[in-house]
């Protein structure tokens, strides 16, 4: 049953990706998800990797996203926008603004479960979890994420690095050692 809760939710959003007005309809999507959302977070609580790509065209990407409470993502940029439920934990978003050839920490958006945040095409942040154990969210992309040439940022200088997913992992950092949570 934890399976066909995630492809209903994939037909759905592929739908509403496809509509007249794709932002409102992923975001009615991913608002009537929520009336199931122990369903859903058990069904991305089942996946054995964190990040998992559900589906993926011109129109939409849909992610499965676990994240840490322990670990923070590098700040990075979409360049589409991106609708995110959050079905359990919390997830924190790392807002930053780009100044010149640097970043500057804006602020943290927590996101509990149940509720919905819209990030725009030119938002850069990082990503990490709160409280204990795992976030469980939907990230669904306004376009194909994957075929996107775009950029992470290095902590210290903000220099942009090319997006890869050897890069996004290797630039991860304690949430402990970093001044944003202190």
């Amino acid at each position: 049953m934890s399976q066909s809760i995630l492809d209903t939710l994939v037909e759905n959003a592929r739908k509403a990706a496809t509509s007249d007005q794709p932002t409102p309809a992923i975001r009615q999507v991913l608002r009537d998800s929520l009336a199931d959302r122990d369903t859903v977070a058990d069904a991305i609580a089942a996946t054995e990797e964190d990040e998992v790509l559900l589906f993926e065209d011109d129109t939409c990407s849909i992610w499965s996203c676990r994240y840490d409470a322990n670990v923070v993502f590098a700040p990075h940029e979409h360049c589409v926008p991106v609708h995110i439920a959050v079905y359990r934990g919390a997830e924190v978003q790392v807002l930053y603004h780009r100044d010149s050839n640097r970043l500057r920490h804006a602020a943290n958006k927590t996101v509990p479960a149940g509720e919905i945040i819209s990030l725009g095409a030119d938002a850069v942040h990082a990503i990490t979890a709160e409280g204990p154990g795992h976030s469980h969210a939907i990230h669904i992309y306004q376009g194909p994420l994957t075929r996107i040439e775009r950029s992470l940022f290095d902590w210290t200088s903000g220099r942009e690095i090319a997006f890869t997913i050897e890069n996004f992992h290797a630039l991860q950092r304690r949430k402990s050692e970093m001044e944003e949570f202190r």
